[in-house]
């Protein structure tokens, strides 16, 4: 793509992928972009919209090692638009049967990128450096990284949605911004998008950024998959907030992430045993999100709120049955080799691809964009141009490195999540009251 034509450039979701695309564009001087979103930033149905994500560079693959560490970089920054958001608290990633051979190849790939201070610990070992954790960990690996930690997800989204408007970049929202197809012309190159209220939005090109929802625009549903962490928050009281918040964030890739408190005393879990939904989707043979708006009432499935509580009962028993402020599914676009997809469309011109985040892509928020501009301008490099490349469904050779073995089950095969939130929606407000 010639920028000296500034060509009009529409992007089809405002979640991390898509904000941070706009961002780059603009600070690469293109000045007529348009973000189409349902909803405004942050958006509701991103996956980045959340209390909060883990940063880290920790990877058996040297390419996301080496991403992970220029967007440390940023984060750990100052005076840039993301500084003072990180909490260096770090990290301790666990796998049991399953998940070995992926614990050891993202520590031996930290080591050959330069990092000596990530090292296994045994649970005793955890226990001792972290007295809070009263739990026995049995049958756990643990995997301390020190230079990990998180960073309040949705205020940073908004933060960069909000510098990216502020460079000129237009953000379109409500029936206006709801992307219900493609638009093509008679030789099937892609010419814009049509929205919920009827509006033709024409562009010189098209990138589809839209996660859990990409098979609702293009033939993706052997590609990119909607599945969901559930998600469950405690509110902890302030002498708990105070024995509990120098905790690192736990990754325990066949049970699920804990963080620590943030600044209202707000404990949340994540289950990492992924489901799908192909049981309400209104495309054939496709998982689609879930959306939040749409099923506002709607929260975790009965089976995985019990294997969540399981999980804290290893770490913090005495937490383990505390009640949920709230709990809810985060649906992001998932691929068969946990890849993103930053590249052409394979059938149509004018047509580009930057999503399947594939529940580890927000960390790289802030340079993400970077990469999908060099892809529109030719200039990526050949290893990340692989890397990123259309697969057509093709499955992956197993390894033994896969870092989240569970199997996956369909939201119709689970129980207890529709309207399980009737009687709260508090989990949207922590979020809301922070930006």
């Amino acid at each position: 793509m010639d920028k000296s034509t500034n060509p009009s450039i529409i992007i089809v979701g405002g979640g991390a992928f898509g904000t941070s695309t706009a961002y780059h564009l603009a600070r690469r001087g293109y000045t007529n972009v348009k973000v189409l979103d349902r909803f405004s930033a942050p958006s509701k149905d991103a996956a980045a919209t959340d209390l909060n994500k883990i940063v880290r560079y920790d990877y058996p693959n040297p390419l996301y090692t080496k991403l992970g560490l220029e967007a440390m970089a940023v984060w750990n920054g100052e005076n840039n638009l993301l500084s003072g958001l990180f909490r260096p608290t770090g990290w301790i990633m666990a796998a049991h049967e399953m998940a070995q051979g992926f614990l050891q190849a993202a520590y031996e790939s930290g080591q050959r990128a330069g990092s000596r201070k990530s090292e296994l610990i045994t649970a005793a070992e955890t226990r001792q450096k972290w007295p809070a954790f009263t739990g026995d960990f049995k049958g756990w690996t643990n995997l301390w990284s020190p230079e990990a930690g998180w960073v309040p997800s949705a205020q940073a989204l908004f933060r960069m949605a909000t510098a990216a408007s502020e460079n000129g970049v237009q953000y379109v929202t409500g029936d206006r911004g709801w992307a219900q197809r493609l638009l093509y012309n008679d030789k099937g190159s892609c010419i814009g998008v049509l929205t919920k209220n009827g509006e033709a939005h024409l562009a010189d090109c098209v990138i589809l950024c839209t996660g859990a929802n990409t098979a609702a625009l293009i033939d993706a549903k052997d590609e990119i998959v909607a599945r969901s962490h559930c998600v469950g928050v405690m509110q902890l009281t302030p002498e708990e907030v105070e024995k509990y918040q120098s905790l690192p964030v736990v990754d325990d890739f066949e049970q699920g992430i804990l963080f620590p408190p943030d600044e209202d005393g707000l404990l949340k879990i994540c289950s990492c045993r992924f489901i799908t939904n192909y049981y309400n989707s209104h495309v054939r043979g496709a998982s689609l999100g879930h959306s939040h708006e749409d099923f506002p009432e709607d929260g975790v499935p009965r089976q995985i709120e019990e294997e969540m509580r399981e999980f804290v009962r290893d770490m913090i028993p005495e937490l383990a049955d505390r009640e949920w402020v709230s709990t809810r599914m985060c649906w992001d676009g998932d691929t068969k080799d946990v890849n993103f997809r930053v590249c052409r469309s394979p059938t149509n011109d004018r047509l580009y691809i930057a999503t399947a985040g594939s529940g580890h892509g927000f960390k790289f928020m802030p340079v993400i964009g970077k990469y999908v501009v060099d892809m529109l301008e030719g200039k990526m490099s050949e290893e990340y141009t692989d890397l990123w490349r259309w697969r057509f469904g093709e499955k992956p050779v197993k390894t033994g490195k896969e870092p989240h073995p569970w199997p996956e089950r369909d939201l119709g095969e689970l129980d207890g999540w529709k309207g399980r939130n009737k009687r709260t929606s508090a989990f949207d407000a922590p979020i809301q009251a922070r930006l």
